[in-house]
């Protein structure tokens, strides 16, 4: 737990509960609506497995979360909103907001990661526009480590695809051929993919159908739409 400010105002009461690290990350992926321990990690892919587990159980303690065994006796526990938890989405919607609009994207791009962008593009692709039944995505990031630059995407019916960096031995339909920085930015909407691509740094290959609907089935970030501005000097 946050040491107490010992001050009486709302503000302070919510940052004990809230700002002690990582809990606001795990917060966003509770609102995104990741239910399971594991996907709650992949969310968080550098917090150990030891603090997540404390702090889902200090969000327990607080009443923002409740522990439910998943439905048809599976045998895993799912991690639910409460009316509390829910509120906070507008709150994490707001800092996010706040962030894409003033701090300067470019100090962190640098130490971007792959694994939590893909995981990212995965709960955010518009699967009611995708235009196949069947398919398979491969993304290769040129820049990243040699054991997580190849992801692999199984689309199978309207559910959300399979995802990882193991390959699947399918014939792919779609190939994607980028870099890290490029890949976050044409996902955050700091630039366009056909801008990408014109600077040679987005390369789409494969069926035609999939790259003449890509935009409408691809998505971006929910806060592409955030307009950046400029601070004053």
């Amino acid at each position: 737990m946050s040491a107490s400010y010992r001050q009486f105002c709302p503000v302070a009461m919510a940052a004990e509960v809230l700002e002690s690290r990582w809990t606001l990350l795990i917060v966003r992926e509770l609102c995104l609506g990741s239910k399971h321990f594991n996907d709650i990690r992949k969310g968080v892919p550098k917090m150990s497995p030891t603090l997540l587990s404390k702090r889902l159980k200090e969000l327990e303690w607080h009443g923002i979360l409740k522990r439910v065994e998943s439905p048809r006796g599976s045998r895993k526990t799912e991690y639910i909103l409460t009316q509390a938890g829910d509120e906070l989405f507008e709150v994490i919607h707001a800092i996010g907001s706040w962030g894409k609009r003033w701090i300067d994207m470019r100090h962190h791009l640098d130490s971007a990661e792959e694994n939590l962008l893909i995981w990212d593009i995965r709960r955010n692709l518009r699967m009611e526009s995708f235009p196949m039944n069947e398919a398979v995505l491969q993304i290769h990031i040129t820049d990243a480590p040699k054991k997580t630059s190849n992801w692999w995407f199984v689309f199978n019916g309207k559910e959300r695809p399979d995802v990882g960096y193991l390959d699947p031995s399918l014939d792919v339909d779609l190939y994607i051929e980028t870099n890290l920085t490029s890949l976050t930015k044409v996902w955050l909407g700091e630039d366009s993919q056909t801008s990408e691509t014109m600077a040679n740094t987005f390369q789409l290959e494969g069926s035609q159908k999939l790259i003449e609907t890509f935009e409408s089935w691809f998505g971006s970030s929910k806060f592409a739409s955030i307009p950046k501005l400029a601070i004053a000097s």
